[in-house]
């Protein structure tokens, strides 16, 4: 199709995208091959065409909100501070908006938002995890790391083809999903075969011929590129606020959201600015593109040429190539599909929040998203909780620890892990884990309760939690991927930051919701509503094999049935528990009160039931319906009318 100036709209795209490569400094097309890329996975996947397109639009343009922002720490060889990380978290956002404003499919704009979330539920800004992660946004996250790999970057040299491939491969079930790496893995050798075939018609008479041959320096082109002189750096306003209707009907607030929902945690965070001295500087570790971690990368400093560096232009051409079959078949239909689940976006609280004038903030049902990094960087007091044994260690760890694990602690914890005892302390470790790694999850646990600090045994506990879901995140077709969960264990310590120093007094608890709102006192109460649906996906599908091992040892059938969370089965039971909620919650000045539709109540439903209690004073509206397994997503902000 063409435009009114006579070009396509992937002319266009492209040339967009090749001005996003020359500003992240790319010296070769990064965005074309990703887009090449994940256009083969996605048909090897067999998705459907439209999907398949709105995936290549995605990765074609996957950090125009980067380019949006321009922000001038972006290409410093040096850390970000922990605020500057936040505000860095806002350019998917910013690229969901900008995607929107070029007449994106939604689909794109939302892969676009998610191209930076980790399988493991550690990326950003939504932190999403597993198989509530699209597909879609699973296939980009391991092509842009891959891709970004190959190509020399201002903090770091470029990796040759192996150093690339090893560290793809180490990044399944923490940053990448197994089988997306395993699939990607695959295509990869593929295309080198193939150049290698290619490089040893053309060259016959050497007798070594390398498996990726660069051009020479005599012929290489200065630039692959030849961006406009003229045309300036997209700006955006730093409007921060999602929809939000004044008067608290959630039809009206449905229609304005249908394009341009999307303005949440796009704002400008404290202490963004780069004037922060080497100690006021958090460690935050990430197999990012942007800012990698020392840990995973081994590459030569920009100074210096990578050797066997891959030509880029090369694996491009042969992706292009018709030899390369991107056909469907049953080898790669083992990829996990999002079903219906709670996609509890983090960058639309954070945004909601901050619009909120607050000391304090009183949360009952924390999870694992970490909402606390937002609080403590913008000063707040923190009670929160979780009723899940699981949980609650997770929420304590995140919200009360100020500094991380020492490598002394994590000896000590590591310490014979792998011999087993006379028999397991906690035999339900086998309806999960094979042999040797309930026996390795068991040790663990013991070796943690020796642990003298009730919070330092959260850390290690949280740690270990997090070691268990990427044991559980491999099956016999990705399991040549997976690596020794000791070396697993020591990797997440080495990136599990503590984040920004807290407020001292912050606090967790391990309560009943009921008691907890009953007497936490803060300036707001923030109540995610639990789920009214059974089916678990994502996360939350994790929760059975987390809590038992939490308990350490078998349950009693008193202490499973207590310990199970009754899900209302009916409108009238749902609206039931959330009313006497809201009457316990009577102290609060402000409720800012989460839900989702479908469910088995609707948001105007519980906002007719707040207005019983309190003025409604703006509903605030995300809609990721879109994809598979997305929700609407609700925030409802009442207040009490003063005295």
């Amino acid at each position: 199709m063409e435009t009114a100036k006579g070009k396509t709209r992937e002319e266009i795209l492209n040339r967009l995208a090749d001005r996003i490569d020359t500003f992240e400094k790319y010296n070769q097309p990064h965005s074309k091959l990703m887009a090449q890329l994940v256009t083969r996975l996605a048909r090897r996947f067999g998705l459907p065409t439209p999907d398949v397109d709105a995936i290549t639009e995605a990765a074609t343009l996957h950090d125009i909100g980067l380019y949006a922002m321009s922000p001038s720490y972006h290409p410093l060889p040096r850390p970000l501070s922990f605020e500057t990380r936040l505000d860095l978290w806002r350019h998917p956002v910013i690229g969901e908006q900008q995607m929107a404003k070029r007449d994106a499919s939604r689909h794109a704009q939302l892969l676009v938002r998610w191209h930076h979330e980790w399988w493991n539920g550690s990326g950003y800004p939504d932190m999403l995890a597993f198989e509530d992660i699209p597909i879609g946004a699973r296939i980009l996250r391991a092509v842009e790391l891959y891709s970004a790999l190959l190509c020399e970057r201002p903090y770091r040299g470029a990796l040759d083809h192996e150093q690339a491939r090893e560290t793809l491969a180490a990044s399944a079930g923490i940053e990448c999903d197994p089988y997306v790496v395993k699939a990607l893995l695959a295509l990869i050798e593929e295309l080198f075969a193939g150049i290698e075939r290619e490089n040893a018609s053309v060259e016959t008479e050497a007798t070594n011929v390398s498996a990726v041959v660069e051009p020479s320096p005599a012929t290489e082109p200065q630039s692959w590129i030849q961006p406009s002189q003229t045309e300036s750096s997209i700006q955006v306003p730093f409007d921060f606020g999602a929809q939000v209707a004044n008067a608290p009907t959630i039809n009206d607030v449905a229609e304005q959201v249908s394009v341009d929902s999307n303005n949440e945690a796009v704002q400008q965070w404290p202490g963004a600015d780069q004037s922060a001295s080497t100690e006021q500087q958090f460690a935050f570790h990430a197999v990012d593109e942007h800012k990698p971690n020392e840990l995973f990368f081994t590459a030569a400093p920009p100074s210096h040429k990578a050797p066997a560096r891959p030509a880029i232009e090369s694996l491009l051409l042969r992706a292009q190539s018709n030899e390369i079959s991107d056909s469907y078949s049953k080898h790669w239909r083992g990829w996990r599909g999002s079903r219906y689940n709670d996609k509890f976006l983090l960058g639309f609280r954070a945004s909601v929040l901050r619009q909120i004038e607050f000391r304090s903030i009183a949360i009952p049902y924390l999870n694992e998203a970490r909402l606390d990094w937002y609080l403590k960087t913008w000063g707040k007091l923190i009670f929160a909780n979780d009723p899940r044994a699981w949980a609650g260690t997770i929420a304590r760890a995140n919200v009360e620890a100020s500094a991380e694990l020492g490598e002394d602690i994590i000896s000590h914890i590591l310490e014979d892990v792998y011999i087993p005892r006379v028999r397991l302390s906690n035999p339900d470790l086998r309806r999960w884990f094979g042999e040797s790694d309930a026996w390795w999850m068991d040790n663990l646990r013991s070796n943690i309760d020796t642990l003298p600090d009730e919070l330092t045994r959260a850390q290690a506990l949280t740690l270990g939690l997090q070691t268990g879901d990427y044991a559980l995140s491999f099956n016999e077709e990705t399991r040549e991927l997976r690596r020794p969960l000791t070396t697993v264990y020591w990797q997440l310590a080495g990136r599990a930051g503590a984040g920004p120093p807290g407020n001292e007094h912050n606090r967790c608890f391990n309560q009943p919701a009921d008691e907890f709102i009953k007497h936490a006192r803060a300036d707001v109460l923030f109540l995610n509503l639990p789920s009214s649906r059974t089916e678990r996906g994502g996360a939350e599908s994790r929760s059975d094999w987390r809590e038992a091992w939490l308990a350490g040892s078998p349950r009693s059938e008193a202490d499973e049935t207590a310990s199970l969370a009754i899900v209302p089965q009916s409108k009238k039971s749902c609206l039931a528990s959330i009313d006497r909620m809201l009457r316990l919650a009577s102290h609060f000045k402000t409720w800012a009160i989460e839900c989702h539709e479908p469910g088995l109540t609707t948001a105007q439903d519980i906002v007719d039931l707040i207005k019983e209690y309190r003025l409604v004073r703006a509903t605030y509206s995300k809609d990721v319906t879109e994809v598979a397994g997305g929700l609407r997503n609700y925030i409802i902000v009442a207040e009490a009318s003063s005295r």
